[in-house]
């Protein structure tokens, strides 16, 4: 199966879509794309978050020692990620306040429950 996204803007309006996908084969929850990048929320205890470019290359991943799990997820329009936990019933609101992502950055998250 492919993974498919629609992506709207903040008014609802479909932008584009549906995008389609490479298989990746991980077993997700949720994804969202931003920055021309698609995050997916994971079933994955190590890894709760990848993102991965429209090529199907993984670019990054949140650890769960930052992130303990992430089922639904989304962008907000002033770049916060929102990430929701089942497991806890929390909602994170994370500062990415990065213009590139990179492994460093992580340790600067900044999540509220």
């Amino acid at each position: 199966m492919k993974e498919v996204l629609e992506i709207y803007s903040y008014t609802g309006y479909l932008q584009t879509g549906p995008e389609f996908m490479l298989e990746l084969g991980i077993d997700f929850y949720d994804i969202a794309w931003y920055n021309g990048n698609y995050w997916y929320a994971c079933n994955d205890s190590a890894y709760p978050i990848r993102v991965y470019n429209g090529s199907g290359g993984l670019v990054e991943s949140v650890s769960s020692s930052v992130l303990p799990a992430a089922h639904g997820m989304t962008f907000d329009g002033d770049g916060y990620l929102w990430v929701s936990n089942m497991d806890t019933d929390e909602i994170y609101k994370i500062d990415l306040n990065v213009t590139a992502l990179e492994t460093s950055t992580w340790a600067s998250i900044k999540a509220t429950f």
